[in-house]
């Protein structure tokens, strides 16, 4: 079941789903982009906040430092609505204490979330460099493997190749689309 929505990156979503499949990993069924913008503060700053969460056993404090909004969507097992409304734990926590580092670092860079599983996202990816203080993330979906068992299989990997250009997703996104 392929699930249509008209987000502005609904066709890189999907080009990023085929080619995962079409490289051996039949169960990367959705990729979720989202823009991810920069409120406040910088990566020390957001880390130390996000230690004392932790320590504290309390929500790591992501709105207080980031608005993480909407831009693509393609699924094969599910409606973007359930997508959404799935979106505060589908974004599992190990990925939440990685969007920090994956926001300020360089392209390529992966976090993965090995424990993820079902519908939750086991990988989030960051492909393009910043634009005005927004990045692309990508968020991944195979219910029954490990990202980082692709990652094993393709040494040297141009992810280019996939990505295509998303410097036009840091700069514009659907404002009634925040997900947090």
């Amino acid at each position: 079941m392929t699930i249509t929505t008209s987000l502005p990156a609904d066709a890189t979503a999907e080009r990023i789903v085929r080619h995962f499949q079409a490289a051996g990993f039949p169960g990367i069924t959705e990729a979720l982009l989202v823009r991810v913008r920069l409120k406040k503060g910088d990566l020390l700053q957001i880390e130390a906040a996000f230690d004392v969460a932790v320590q504290n056993g309390s929500p790591l404090p992501l709105r207080e430092f980031f608005d993480i909004q909407l831009y693509g969507f393609y699924s094969e097992i599910r409606a973007l609505l359930d997508a959404k409304l799935a979106f505060p734990t589908d974004f599992g926590r190990n990925l939440r204490l990685a969007l920090p580092r994956v926001h300020f670092s360089a392209p390529p860079t992966i976090a993965d979330d090995a424990l993820a599983s079902g519908t939750k996202y086991d990988a989030l990816l960051k492909l393009g460099e910043n634009m005005d203080g927004c990045s692309v993330g990508i968020l991944l979906n195979d219910p029954n493997s490990s990202f980082f068992e692709y990652l094993d299989a393709q040494p040297g990997y141009d992810w280019q190749k996939i990505a295509g250009d998303l410097g036009a997703a840091a700069t514009s996104y659907v404002p009634e689309e925040d997900l947090l």
